[in-house]
């Protein structure tokens, strides 16, 4: 295995050597304090398994190298490891291509399970952004159903019918009649314009009232 850590401060490249090393044995670790030298090195070592990367560094910054490395087609998963931790500025990150973003507040056990939870193929977000991401979304619902004159109730019913169940399955998980589950469903049937059960979850979905 080999990996590239890009960062401007020995200090810290130094522990994240220490913490790569710990966590994998046989590791081979680059380290470059600029884009511009981590992309030399890409030129002669294109196969690295991961890259862990600072946003904020001389000359061009994290966002200009994940830019760069799309523009080579080179397919190398990119951790951002920095000291910013604005929601914005993460969620900007995974838009660029990064598959994982870890504050440097992060202890070095933290940091490590991080590491290992998207070396398994997770997409990591620090768990404070993924509750401010969690109750965006559930505003973000909330509103929509209102636009669309759904009460919470009929959500509800609407979440279980996505997953499959039936009318009596749902009035189960619901605790409430199956005569009360098919009023929910004619409201929204009627709210949503639709007229069966499969086109009422692609409607919701399409305006963002389920996931798809």
């Amino acid at each position: 295995m080999k990996a590239l850590v890009i960062d401007d401060h020995p200090a810290f490249v130094a522990s994240l050597e220490t913490l790569l090393k710990r966590m994998y044995r046989n590791i081979g670790i680059d380290s470059a304090t600029s884009a511009e030298a981590a992309l030399r090195h890409i030129e002669y070592h294109p196969d690295y398994q991961f890259i862990l990367l600072d946003l904020a560094m001389p000359g061009l910054d994290g966002f200009a190298f994940l830019r760069a490395l799309e523009q080579r087609k080179l397919p190398i998963p990119v951790i951002i490891v920095s000291s910013h931790e604005d929601p914005e500025t993460i969620h900007a990150c995974i838009n660029a291509g990064a598959v994982g973003y870890i504050p440097k507040s992060y202890g070095l056990d933290q940091m490590a399970k991080a590491i290992e939870r998207i070396h398994g193929g997770e997409i990591y977000l620090p768990q404070a952004l993924k509750q401010i991401t969690t109750q965006t979304h559930e505003a973000d619902v909330k509103r929509r159903c209102e636009q669309f004159g759904i009460t919470i109730k009929n959500h509800q019913v609407l979440v279980w019918l996505a997953k499959g169940k039936t009318n009596k399955e749902i009035a189960d998980e619901l605790n409430i009649s199956v005569h009360t589950v098919k009023a929910h469903l004619a409201k929204l049937f009627e709210r949503l314009q639709t007229g069966n059960r499969m086109d009422t979850v692609m409607e919701a979905i399409r305006l963002g009232l389920l996931e798809g």
